[in-house]
């Protein structure tokens, strides 16, 4: 009998161990709120905590994006972008800027996701194992910086915008110079650190039939979702019509397209959030914390629990958007769980490279701690 507890026990935290391992910040964000209802019962009011528009729009993102991959569209794309060139610096230059920019409209963990493996695959035969480590780490820099520059690039920069009621010029004009100063930055890595040596690549055919009616939708669909964010049409039909889509066209993208995890994660942060900002000690406390300098306050704290719940967690004790913003964003440099993007690229650079991973991690902590410094400066400079 004794034997039989044991090894339920050992089953149990064997799952739990598996939970945590696959997803902490899910079981931190729920972890919270669980605590939060003991200290502040639940009643009607925890339905105003919610950020349903949030929710709904990073829904529609996420699943359309997915729906644009699945098709092939951004595969083809990386095929077409890197065909022609013959260096490596060339061919870094285009990996990296092409994550870069591509991060502003589909986000930093997709961009991610489509240029880490096709560079990978691109150069397996470089002889210098540094040089794939430096232009990996380099791609998942420009996806930080890239994202940080639009409401739609990352969950953080949605949630804020949305949260704050924020206007585009507001934005813009608040995280410009960081994104901006960012790509710079890139750009002089590529150049001082990435030889000019020629660099015989083959990637292979692409055997892609474009389906015109998806992409028409899916594009329409984008365009709809985008709209929304920035408060042009309702964000409720949108949703209902894209949900409508999935469920008469694409079951399958319904069930694995959207990131469900990082939407009960929000879920989480909300209540816990909301529950904290109903007791008044801890939010004078938290509040006056702060104000001492919000921006290094959620960089530093990004390089503990990530930039995503950063930004949830801190938006209930500042009325500083700007300050938030830039702070999340330049806090997406750093350890590689200050951005849940970063981990994304680790985890698709140790599965191609086996044996390199604890290499990789300083060429990438380097790297990140450098641009941390020089992103930061620039928030100290200019605000």
């Amino acid at each position: 009998m004794r034997n039989e507890i044991n090894a339920e026990f050992g089953c149990i935290a064997a799952r739990i161990g598996r939970i945590i391992s696959r997803d902490p910040v899910l079981l931190a964000a729920l972890s919270l709120a669980t605590i939060s209802i003991f200290l502040v019962p639940p009643s009607g009011e925890y339905f105003a905590y919610i950020d349903y528009k949030v929710l709904c729009c990073l829904f529609c993102l996420m699943s359309i994006v997915a729906g644009i991959r699945k098709i092939g569209v951004f595969d083809r794309l990386a095929l077409v972008l890197t065909r022609r060139v013959t260096s490596l610096r060339a061919l870094t230059a285009v990996l990296v800027f092409s994550t870069f920019f591509a991060s502003m409209a589909v986000t930093n963990d997709v961009a991610l996701i489509t240029f880490v493996p096709f560079a990978l695959v691109l150069l397996k035969n470089v002889e210098r194992p540094i040089a794939r480590m430096r232009v990996v780490t380099l791609q998942t820099i420009a996806a930080n910086a890239g994202s940080s520059l639009t409401p739609i690039g990352n969950p953080q920069n949605l949630f804020i915008f949305s949260y704050y009621g924020l206007d585009a010029e507001f934005f813009f004009r608040s995280i410009a110079p960081v994104a901006l100063v960012g790509g710079v930055f890139l750009a002089i890595a590529v150049i001082a650190f990435v030889p000019r040596v020629p660099i015989d690549h083959r990637s292979g055919a692409h055997n892609y039939k474009p389906d015109y009616p998806r992409i028409v939708s899916y594009v329409v669909f984008f365009a709809l979702s985008v709209l929304a964010v920035f408060r042009v049409i309702d964000y409720r039909p949108v949703t209902v019509a894209v949900f409508a889509y999935l469920c008469l066209f694409d079951r399958d993208l319904l069930a694995r397209g959207a990131d469900y995890s990082l939407l009960i994660t929000f879920i989480g942060f909300f209540l816990f959030i909301g529950n904290i900002q109903r007791i008044d000690s801890v939010k004078t406390f938290l509040t006056d914390f702060v104000a001492k300098d919000v921006t290094l306050v959620s960089a530093l704290a990004s390089q503990i629990i990530s930039n995503v719940p950063a930004a949830m967690l801190l938006s209930g004790f500042t009325k500083n958007a700007a300050g938030l913003l830039r702070g999340v964003s330049v806090g997406g440099m750093g350890t590689l769980i200050a951005s849940m993007a970063s981990v994304i690229s680790f985890k698709f650079f140790a599965r191609n490279r086996k044996g390199e991973s604890l290499a990789y991690l300083r060429v990438f902590t380097a790297w990140n701690v450098l641009f941390f410094i020089i992103l930061y400066g620039i928030c100290i400079a200019l605000y």
